[in-house]
Parts: structure tokens; sequence; C-alpha cells
């Protein structure tokens, strides 16, 4: 009997156990929204031209995905020698590298132009950023049980996206771009204090690569083998190679739109109540990505994502003025929703749990180092050449290329009606 109520005790400590990261995800988005897609009103406000703007968010990009590969290995080396806790120190440290840096775009350093500070702050500020989101979502997969109620962690995010969008639109048109010097650090305090309410995260046991079931690489944990893991397929790099036009789309619209919707007489306000309006769709596709992921697999929710991309950004193109931007914006909602709960998903079905930040920091630095790195030095340059209805435009169907690409790849072979035995297709080569 004693035994009998062990086992009983074990499997609701399993059932109750789960690491909540609910409130570090609205803390985090919520510091990201501080400066988020009025970045590059903020630049304009310094001065810089499309192309310089385009540049600078570059200049990051180049940079950080090789610090968040590097913090990703080193958070998982930490966490197997101090426990998952050791990913929480890391994590955030990458926030306040960030908050710190932000800030020192204030200063004129030794009479160097505004562009040239501006850059270096990218540059510094990059090395952390990115890092830390991609930390949190391996830090979320590796404290639940059940990793498809990753979208029930990751709604609390939205929802302080929404919240911090709409009020920096309303700081911005009262004080000016440099309000976010004043909520940044404020943000980063209030992340740090939900941080430390949030406790300490539970040890996992190990779980081995997908891959390994299907022919691929085995389950060593090294990084050579996971590289081996996700280059084992055409399935799995068609993704990877849709990931980054993903990534080229995305960063345009997180980086330039804004430039896009103040030349069509947008004001600050409306800027930030777009955020709120792709929130409100975001939020329900977050709360029910389990039963998603369940209806139409990874696979379909990223075959959704890339239609709703092409049509959203091909929209922007034919309004007539700022506040009909509005009317498109839910599928910026659909478009980040499914495509953050299908690929976080994706990569947690081929990455073992002891390698989890290492999995999700390779997909952040992939979608960074080509796809966001090219998104920010073409558009600026598109936009001053041919303009923003050509830029649009073009990234739609480049999208649609990658989709195509990874349907193709992945179309050949049916499979169980599952989840996750329908994140990727291992063998449709």
């Amino acid at each position: 009997g004693e035994v009998v109520a062990a086992d009983a005790g074990d499997a609701m400590n399993v059932a109750v156990g789960d690491y909540q990261t609910r409130w570090l995800y609205f803390g985090i988005y919520g510091w990201l929204q501080c400066s988020g897609r009025f970045m590059s009103l903020y630049y304009k406000d310094a001065g810089l031209t499309d192309a310089e703007v385009g540049a600078v968010f570059a200049a990051g990009s180049v940079t950080s995905p090789f610090m968040t590969a590097a913090l990703g290995v080193l958070a998982d080396r930490l966490a197997e020698r101090h426990g998952p806790v050791a990913r929480l120190v890391v994590f955030y440290g990458c926030v306040w590298w960030s908050t710190v840096s932000f800030t020192m775009q204030l200063f004129d350093w030794f009479g160097a132009s505004r562009f040239a500070v501006m850059l270096t702050c990218r540059v510094i500020m990059d090395m952390g950023r990115p890092a830390a989101i991609s930390l949190l979502d391996a830090i979320a997969i590796a404290g639940l049980s059940d990793r498809y109620r990753y979208g029930e962690e990751r709604l609390y995010g939205a929802y302080s996206w929404a919240i911090m969008g709409v009020a920096m639109g309303g700081l911005l048109n009262a004080w000016g771009p440099r309000v976010m010097h004043a909520c940044k650090p404020a943000m980063a305090l209030l992340l740090g204090v939900l941080l430390w309410r949030s406790g300490r995260p539970p040890r996992r046991g190990p779980r081995p690569c997908v891959a390994a079931a299907d022919g691929g690489a085995g389950a060593q944990s090294t990084v050579r083998e996971l590289l081996r893991c996700y280059t084992s397929s055409c399935a799995k790099i068609s993704f990877f190679l849709y990931a980054v036009s993903l990534g080229i789309g995305m960063t345009i619209v997180e980086n330039l739109l804004f430039i896009y919707f103040r030349h069509l007489h947008a004001s600050y306000f409306v800027c930030g109540l777009s955020v709120l309006v792709t929130v409100m769709f975001e939020i329900p596709l977050f709360g029910y990505s389990k039963r998603l992921l369940d209806i139409f697999g990874a696979r379909g929710c990223l075959v959704i994502t890339g239609f709703c991309y092409s049509f959203r950004v091909v929209g922007y193109t034919l309004v007539p003025g700022g506040a009909w931007v509005l009317f498109f914006e839910p599928m910026h909602g659909v478009t980040y929703a499914f495509w953050q709960t299908a690929s976080v998903e994706v990569m947690a079905s081929i990455t073992p749990t002891e390698l989890m930040a290492t999995g999700q920091a390779f997909l952040t630095s992939l979608r960074n180092f080509v796809g966001v790195t090219v998104g920010n030095l073409l558009g600026g340059v598109v936009i001053d050449k041919f303009g923003e209805v050509a830029l649009y435009r073009g990234v739609a169907v480049l999208v649609g290329v990658g989709l195509a690409t990874y349907v193709l790849a992945t179309r050949r072979r049916a499979l169980p009606n599952s989840a996750a035995s329908r994140a990727l297709v291992p063998d449709a080569c």
C-alpha cells in the first residue's frame, strides 16, 4: 500500500510540478516592447536614413547568432553542473546586458556620428537580447511535463506585448522616443522581481533525440550529433530554409514596418494600437495552442503561417491611409502565434532535453544570421531605391517560395495522427 501511495504521489508531482514561466514571459515581452517595433522610429528621430536604419539592425544580427548559440551552450553546460536554475541566471544576465547597452545610446562617444553610436550599441545590445528569448523558450519547454502546453505559458507574453504596445504609443506621442530609456530599465527590474517569485525549475530526466527513432544521428548529447540530427533529412533542412525566409520577412515587418506606417500618416498611437489588434488574435491562439497542434500538427501550423504572412504584407501595400493597416494586423497575430507554437514544437521534438537551450538557440541563430541580416540590409536599401510597396510584395513572394519548398519536401509520406509525429517528416527523403 505504501508503494502504491508513493507511486501515486510521484505521479501527482509530475502532473502539478511544472515550472510556470508565464510571468517571466509577461516580463520579458513587456521589456522587449519598451523598444521593440518602435526602434525604427527611435533611429529615424535620431536622424538616420532608411538605409542607415537597416544597416544598424543588420549589424546587430551579424554578431547575435554567435552569441546566442554560445550562450545556449553555456547555459546547458552550467545546467548540467548546477541544475536548471543556471539557465535562469544566464537568461537574466542577458536581459541586463542588453538594457545597459540600450542606455549607452544616450551618450555621444568622442564626437562620433549618431549613426556610429547607434550601430555600435546595437551590436552590443543584440549580443544579449535574442539569447534571452531563446533561453526562456528552452526553460519553458524543459520545465513542462507536457510540452504541448507551451502556448499556455507564452500567452502571457502576448498580454504584456499588447499592454506595453499601447502604453508606449501614448508615451511616445507625449514625450518622444527617448522615453524608452526610462521604461527599459524599469521593466528589467520588474522582470527580476518576477524571476525571484518564480522559484527554482525542476530537474527533468534526459530525453533522446527523436531522430534516433527515425534513423537519425542517435541520441548522444553533443553539438556535433545535434547538427547531424538536424540535417538528417530533406524535411528538416527544408524547415530551416523556410525559417530563414520567414526570418527575412518577419524582420522587415518587426523593424521597418512602423516607418511605412508613418509614411502613411499613422500616429504613434495608431502604431501602438496595431500591436493591440495583433495580440487580440495571438491570445486565443496561444491559449489553445495544444488543441491547434492536435488538429493541424506543427506542419499544418507552419503552412498557415506562410499563407497569413504573405496575405498580410501584400495587404499593407493596398491600403489608402494609416488607420487602414489595422484591418490587416489580425493576420500578424495569426502569423506569429502559429509560427512560435510550431517552431518551438519542431525544435523540441528533435532535440534532447539536456540540449534544449542549445536547440532553441540554434534556430534563433540561424534566423538571425541569415534571415535577419539579409532582411535588415536589403530592406533599407530596397525602400530607398524602390519604395515600400516593392519591398513588401517582394518579401511575400520570398516567403511563398520558402513555404512551397517546405511543403514539397514534407509531402511524401502520411504520418500517424499525433502532433509529435506530424512535427516534421523525418523520412521524407
